[in-house]
């Protein structure tokens, strides 16, 4: 069975997006379907090989990647052009399943009239939500059906409830060790953006208040300050293959989302209805996971079986919380067995099938 894939981004950045699109192609290649991804712009010299051991990916069979621009994106005029070239190249190879993360790239192969699957993450804005919503394109026949995020998602989107199918995103827990249980709090890590919303805030407090304990930071340092306490550090990027082996030296796994949550693009709040894809890989870690009360995180974790939900996005709420946990006042083993057993249930492969069958009816 032949499957094309078409999403508007580049597979070197390290955006979660990235991500999620080369998972889900491995994912694919993993049950043995063939997959082109069509991308905007990637180099001639792109080795999935270097992809495959970067992302750690599980297929034995190569996915074929294919670039339709000269150029990334970085406005309108070249998203379009990309969403043209990638549909006419999807309709010439006859496919048994499109699936895009691009909602202009959607509007297109309806035009085409040909048959798709839309993934959507976030809320249309602009000119993609006056041509999807405003002109209706959303309930075209040729969207077989519209992938969401989270439930919390669906709320937002007025949208025709028999296509939609809410998938959160997976793990591959096979790249995760058993966890050992946790019986004094050491190390506590934060993987992620620092983008508004992230709760940096939270944690240099948190470092501050407990200085005994020590806080590590993975992501990009560009927009953090200089200064911070001894006790907590901001160590970068790193490759999603090291993460596996970072989350395994921790004890606390922070998810300290505010009540706005924002993305690359400034105007657009995730908070309501996000379903971070490092949840799955804090859940496949098996570590004590301490979160915002959100809507959409609170679809997968529950508190005091798989994590540690803080109802309230304030310094006091956060840190009284964690000096609860320093105390034991929680089942610990408890969480950490409900979290492992939750991340069974959401692997890329399940994704996937869960796709393929609702291309079936």
């Amino acid at each position: 069975m032949n499957v094309v894939y078409i999403a508007e981004t580049s597979l070197t950045n390290k955006s979660a997006y990235s991500q999620h699109v080369i998972k889900m192609c491995d994912a694919f290649a993993q049950n043995g379907f063939d997959l082109t991804l069509i991308v905007p712009n990637e180099k001639k010299n792109l080795s999935f090989y270097k992809l495959k051991k970067k992302f750690l990916l599980r297929g034995k069979k190569a996915f074929l990647i294919k670039s339709v621009l000269n150029t990334r994106i970085h406005n309108f005029y070249t998203r379009l052009k990309f969403a043209i070239r990638a549909s006419n190249l999807a309709r010439n190879k006859k496919p048994d399943l499109i699936i895009t993360r691009s909602p202009l790239t959607s509007f297109c192969l309806s035009i085409l009239k040909i048959y798709h699957f839309l993934e959507i993450h976030h809320e249309l804005k602009s000119l993609t939500k006056f041509l999807l919503i405003y002109l209706n394109f959303i309930n075209s026949k040729y969207i077989k059906r519209i992938i969401l995020i989270s439930s919390a998602l669906k709320k937002k989107l007025s949208l025709d409830n028999k296509k939609i199918l809410v998938l959160h995103d997976g793990v591959d827990i096979k790249n995760f060790k058993i966890a050992n249980k946790i019986k004094k709090i050491k190390a506590v890590t934060y993987v992620g953006s620092f983008y508004s919303g992230r709760g940096i805030e939270i944690i240099k407090y948190l470092a501050s208040k407990f200085k005994n304990i020590n806080f590590r930071l993975y992501g990009s340092k560009k927009i953090i300050s200089k200064k911070f306490k001894k006790n907590i550090r901001f160590l970068g990027h790193v490759d999603y293959n090291k993460v596996p082996d970072i989350l395994a030296k921790s004890d606390v796994l922070l998810m300290p989302y505010a009540n706005k949550v924002f993305v690359k693009a400034k105007n657009l709040n995730t908070a309501n209805y996000c379903s971070p894809l490092k949840m799955f890989d804090y859940l496949a870690a098996g570590k004590i996971i301490l979160s915002s009360k959100l809507d959409g995180i609170c679809e997968v974790l529950k508190h005091k079986k798989n994590a540690i939900i803080i109802k309230e996005y304030t310094l006091d709420d956060w840190s009284e919380t964690f000096n609860d946990l320093l105390k034991h006042k929680y089942n610990l083993i408890k969480i950490q067995n409900g979290s492992i057993k939750t991340a069974k249930q959401y692997s890329w492969n399940q994704r996937v099938l869960k796709i393929m069958k609702a291309n079936k009816t």
